[in-house]
Formats: C-alpha cells, structure tokens, sequence
C-alpha cells in the first residue's frame, strides 16, 4: 500500500516560512519597519461566529451561523525598543518633546474655502484634524490628514507614471498622433505629444482597464489627480481639460511647466485619464506632460506646505454644504518641541484619534514566491496593555499587540485583509 499524503507538486510553492516583518502604514507615504523582533509575530482574526439555535436540530444547522465579532489582531514579539515604538505601544501615551495643538480656532466657516495657518512650523506628518463646530460647540471631524499609495497600478505602472523607458498605456484615439519618451520632464524624462493630420479634441487617455492600469475608485471617497503641462506649439485654442471621473480642470498651456491639481468625490469606479483640447490639435502641435499621480485623500481639504515653515491648510466645503456664519472651524495637530534635559519622558494620556495607525502588517515570505504574503489590520491601536520584562543574562522581549477597529463610517467591512502572491 502507498503512503498516502497531501503533498503535491505545488507544496514547495504554498508554505509560509520564518518570522516575516511588522511595518506600520504598510503602503503608504510614512512607512516603517516596527523593528527586530524575537519568537516570532502572529496574525489573529479572533473572528466569533454564534450558532442561531432553534428547537428540533440535534446539531448546527447550515444558514444559522452568523459572526458576531472581529478584532483582528497582530502580535510583535519586540526586541528593538526605542521612543518612537514605546509612544506606539502604549495606547494614549505621550512624550516630552512633542507638543499638542488641541481645538484651535482658525476662522468662520461661512465660505466655500477658508485657508488658516499652522502656527507651529515643526509639525508632525499625518497628525493634522480639522473639525467643524456649530452654534452649540459640539466639534463635528471634517477630515484629517493621511497619505495613500498612488492609483497607478500594473505591469506598466513605471511608465504610464513616470515615462521610465516608454509611454505605457498611453491612448490617442486619433490614429495620426505621435506619443513618445521625451527628456525635457521636470526632473527627467516626461512624454511628449505630437498631432497628426487626424487628430481629434479627445488627444490622450489612459484608461483604467478595470483596475489593471489605474486602480478602481471608490464611489464616494476623495481623490486627487495631479499633473505638469506645457507646449511647445498649440495652435488651436490653447486651453486642455483634463478629467478623471467627476473632476476635471481647464489647463491653460503656456511654455513653462504648471502643475494642476483636480480634486473630486468619485460618482463611479472608473478612473480613466482624459486631455481634451478646446478644439482639435493642428497637425504639428505638441506638449508634454510630467510630474502625474492619482491616489485618495481624507475629506474635503488640501494641505500645502512651504518648506514647513509659514504653513497654510486650506479646507473646501462643497457648494451644497457651506457652514453657517455660526459655525467655526477648529484644527488640532502635534508638533515637536526642541529637545530638552536627559531624557525623554513618556506619560499616558487620554486616547485621541491620532492614536490609532492606519493599519499594522506582516510582511512574509512564500517558499516558492517572488512576492511576500501580506496580513494587514486596519485602523489599529496598541490596546492590550503594556508589560516590560527584565530578567539577568536576558533582553527585554514585551509582546506589543495590535488591535484593528471598524470605523464609523463603514461598519461593514471587516478591518483586516490578507494579500497572497500569485507569483
């Protein structure tokens, strides 16, 4: 009789091996490696699912399970402690040399657009919130400053953004128009469009190709699509609109380089880039276009820094939506203070929005995989407490475990996600 096992030709490529790495903010603008850990780091679901019990069965009974809690949770056995992840370990703690801006008044919300600014210079990135408040003071948060990785996705991705060695999937539908790899970007290379005899108003698009070459929007949520233009000749109309979904700006050409910005709330999933000229390119006529990304943004505001220093943040408020002269419109946000005595002096405090991580990952590797296996927890918070063991002849190892947490907004999806390579 042969052994039998459930090895396969494909085992070698389906099996998680050592103790992988925890970043924090996996993917985005201020990622970190969280440090050198020791014994290993677990991915929990601590998924709860409750049998809905009936008269009559003598066991469980298919369609008569629900789940009734989640709180995904990461478990880093950490060796590499410094005051960055002790702060980050301790739900509500603070430090010594940083300070806190909480509920300043910074001006009437009875305009489309109010610009404030951000008095202390030195301000920590992706702390920013700004809040409403109304006639009564209750504070309502409008948005909050945080970084998301950019839309452009795919084998392409180099060169549909950054024109690397080629133009991607850059479109004329016109079959007469040139596009091509230029050196006269920004800071580099950029692409060049040049008319043919058959050109047409619609002169380029990247189109979204359901998600594989600009990542599907989000119906509802913010997004920022950003952009360098200039000519060299443009002989009709001199104006170029470009859209993505519901935004859209009329880029005036002109010989130097300037950069346009759309913001838009997304009223579909479709993200595909259009130029439009305000009539159709004469045969000959050209520019370039540099310095693109597309990604998402949290609420309705911009926030502009000039070399951190006279800093300015400007919030929007759609047309149908303007605050009342009663209403004011307050930020809070933390800033560093200079350094001071011998130490650095953690305390705890209240637990603020600021507190929680955008999200909390393993990253580990596939026997067999180029790409890493990914377990994120989103919206997280170091909520289990915090011991600090110290032992002779031994290194201080605390078990810092992170919580996911739904939001208010979305108390449907589960916070936590798990990305398997496919290669």
């Amino acid at each position: 009789m042969g052994i039998r096992s459930g090895i396969s030709t494909s085992t070698p490529e389906r099996i998680i091996i050592d103790a992988g790495a925890v970043y924090l903010n996996y993917g985005l603008s201020d990622q970190r490696l969280l440090g050198a850990t020791r014994g290993g780091n677990e991915f929990n679901l601590n998924r709860v699912l409750k049998a809905i019990e009936v008269d009559g069965p003598k066991g469980g009974v298919k369609g008569l399970k629900r789940v009734t809690e989640v709180n995904p949770q990461i478990t880093a056995n950490l060796i590499e402690l410094s005051v960055e992840n002790l702060i980050t370990a301790i739900a509500g703690g603070n430090q010594s040399d940083l300070g806190f801006i909480g509920n300043e008044y910074v001006g009437v919300g009875d305009t489309a657009t109010v610009q404030f600014d951000v008095n202390q210079n030195d301000v920590v990135k992706n702390s920013e919130r700004v809040y409403l408040s109304n006639a009564a003071g209750v504070l309502t948060l409008l948005a909050r400053s945080a970084v998301y990785p950019t839309h452009f996705v795919g084998t392409h991705f180099a060169n549909n953004k950054e024109f690397e060695s080629g133009v991607g999937n850059w479109d004329s539908p016109a079959s007469g128009d040139v596009h091509s790899v230029d050196v006269s970007g920004q800071s580099g290379n950029c692409m060049k469009f040049l008319a043919g005899a058959t050109s047409a108003a619609l002169f380029m698009k990247l189109d979204g190709a359901s998600g594989a070459v600009l990542t599907n929007l989000t119906v509802g949520y913010r997004y920022r699509f950003q952009f360098a233009i200039k000519k060299a000749t443009w002989g009709t109309g001199g104006i170029v609109t470009v859209t993505c979904d519901a935004g859209s700006v009329a880029a005036t050409l002109t010989t130097s380089y300037v950069i346009y910005v759309v913001e838009f709330v997304a009223t579909g999933t479709d993200a595909t880039i259009k130029f439009t000229g305000a009539g159709v390119p004469d045969d000959g006529d050209s520019c370039f276009i540099d310095h693109l990304d597309l990604y998402r943004v949290d609420g309705q505001y911009t926030m502009n820094w000039n070399d951190n220093v006279n800093a300015k943040a400007c919030i929007i408020f759609p047309a149908n939506d303007i605050p009342t002269a009663d209403e004011r419109i307050i930020v809070s946000y933390t800033y560093e203070l200079a350094a001071a005595g011998d130490h650095t002096i953690i305390t705890g405090g209240e637990i603020a929005d600021t507190d929680y991580i955008t999200n909390v990952a393993i990253v580990g590797n596939v026997s067999g995989k180029t790409y890493p296996v990914i377990c994120i927890v989103k919206n997280v918070l170091a909520d289990a407490g915090f011991a600090l063991s110290m032992a002779p002849r031994d290194e201080a190892v605390p078990s810092i475990v992170f919580t996911g947490h739904y939001t208010t907004d979305d108390l449907d999806s589960e916070p936590w996600e798990v990305r398997w390579p496919n290669s």
